[in-house]
């Protein structure tokens, strides 16, 4: 496949990202365009009497509940659109005996149930920046409450329809029930009707890593 590099001007910089192996799996097969991810910052307790979140002059700000702004900008640990994210992900390093070399095997693209592919998974989280395969290039970045996503936004988050009794659309089937599934898996269910601030990030897959990073 013909390589198709990136450009990035002189100020594009990179961060990493933790996905699990079903959300690698979705953004792969071009199902996931978007993550959602919680502030964390000691800013956080702080912001939720924030009524609006928007930015002016190149930095967000917090609009309090009465009225006045927070006095300290809020800053995005993961960039800006043009910006760029590489993925940590599960892998194994492993040794072709025949070849006497060493690869990288990535979970996502293995198959459990396949014989003699059984690996010693090393967690995503050590992953370093020039073993990662996948790029992303931020589109978009809004801070948003997790409780005002939309079902096409949960669409862009490559997530499984589903159905949960009691929560949002009562008993019915579809992509924000899914999502709200999975992130109750994550953060638990107390986290979900805390209604948090999330950046809600939408992003393009990259055929190759691209260049000139900073």
């Amino acid at each position: 496949m013909k390589k198709n590099y990136a450009r990035a001007t002189t100020n594009t910089r990179d961060y990493p990202i933790l996905f699990d192996t079903e959300m690698v799996r979705a953004i792969l097969s071009g199902a996931k365009t978007a993550t959602r991810r919680l502030f964390k910052s000691p800013l956080s307790k702080s912001m939720e009497p924030a009524v609006e979140i928007f930015k002016e002059s190149g930095k967000w700000i917090a609009r309090l509940n009465n009225g006045k702004c927070y006095r300290y900008p809020i800053l995005c640990p993961y960039g800006e659109p043009g910006d760029y994210l590489w993925v940590k992900e599960t892998f194994a390093n492993t040794y072709d005996c025949d070849d006497d070399k060493e690869y990288m095997e990535f979970k996502a693209d293995s198959n459990d149930k396949t014989p003699n592919h059984t690996y010693c998974w090393t967690p995503s989280i050590h992953l370093r920046k020039n073993q990662a395969r996948i790029w992303l290039k931020i589109t978009d970045i809004k801070p948003q409450r997790i409780l005002t996503i939309t079902e096409d936004e949960a669409r862009e988050e490559g997530i499984s329809v589903g159905k949960i009794l009691n929560l949002g659309e009562i008993g019915q089937v579809n992509f924000r029930e899914g999502f709200i599934a999975k992130w109750i898996s994550i953060y638990g269910i107390e986290n979900y009707y805390e209604n948090p601030w999330v950046w809600a990030i939408k992003f393009k897959l990259q055929e190759s890593k691209p260049t000139k990073i900073i």
